[in-house]
């Protein structure tokens, strides 16, 4: 009996199945319980651990630090090469604009030696500064004069939007005097610039190069400026180059460009010259 009562006490002390326990429930065990504290305790330890060693933004920092103090003397240099360049840059800067307003000023000088006394606009979006009472002899005298002055501009200032605008109104002035070649010359740089000085140059390209009977080239560069155009700069574009492709003795091309224009601009102020040019070049 008394055998059978320290079995029993053994089998309990043991963490075993108990009188009274349903199958399969689980019990929780005392040493089981320990183990689980034993874990949290090592958790916090590993925690801990991780909170000690050196973070790596400070390592990473700390190694910068000691590069830039080691080697001061080559930073301050590589910095004092850094301020030397902005400030050059910012000199630069002022130096630009100040050559632009003296641009501005020289172009407008020079344009104001142009003998002219009225505007006569043409076809193509070009407007020639035109004089009303002048000697063909004084006439060509000033326009040389003020072609010139636009030239200087052209060279003093090489590059900027105002060398541009007096290469297009240089090329103007020439050929209101039949110097075709000269104004083609003139414009040649100015036609590949962007904006209205770069289509008024490839206008001014495209009538010199029709005017030296060239008509094949000016059918190129009057298709480019229809290509790189809006608006009513388009539309002008598309009567000219089909002016270009009746110069060129090619009336089918001419006729496709004329209705092309009706369908695209059909409220335009050029659709009478347009039908008037279509009228003439019916096929018979």
């Amino acid at each position: 009996m008394a055998d059978e009562l320290n079995e029993d006490e053994e089998s309990a002390s043991s963490g075993g199945p108990q009188p009274g326990d349903e199958p399969g429930e689980d019990r929780k065990s005392p040493i089981a319980n320990k183990r689980s504290v034993i874990k949290k305790r090592r958790s916090r330890k590993d925690r801990h651990e991780e909170l000690g060693q050196p973070d790596e933004f400070v390592e990473v920092g700390g190694t910068i630090i000691d590069w830039l103090v080691e080697r001061g003397k080559v930073v301050s240099i590589i910095l004092g090469i850094a301020l030397l360049i902005l400030l050059a840059g910012g000199i630069e800067r002022k130096l630009t604009d100040g050559d632009r307003a003296e641009a501005s000023s020289a172009l407008f000088q020079a344009r104001q030696l142009l003998p002219t006394t009225n505007t006569t606009s043409l076809s193509g979006g070009l407007s020639f500064d035109m004089p009303d009472e002048l000697a063909a002899g004084e006439r060509l005298e000033k326009t040389e004069a003020a072609v010139a002055s636009l030239e200087a501009v052209i060279a003093d200032y090489k590059g900027t939007p105002q060398a541009d605008q007096a290469r297009v109104l240089a090329g103007q002035a020439l050929f209101s005097i039949g110097e075709f070649e000269r104004s083609l010359a003139l414009v040649a740089t100015a036609a590949e610039a962007r904006g209205v000085a770069g289509e008024r140059a490839q206008n001014v390209q495209g009538f010199a190069l029709l005017a030296l009977d060239r008509a094949p080239e000016a059918v190129t560069v009057f298709a480019a400026l229809r290509d790189e155009s809006r608006g009513e700069s388009r539309a002008r574009a598309t009567l000219n180059l089909g002016a270009a492709h009746e110069a060129a003795g090619d009336s089918d091309s001419a006729r496709g460009i004329y209705t092309l224009f009706e369908e695209e601009f059909p409220d335009s102020a050029l659709l009478p010259e347009i039908k008037s040019r279509a009228g003439a070049n019916a096929s018979p």
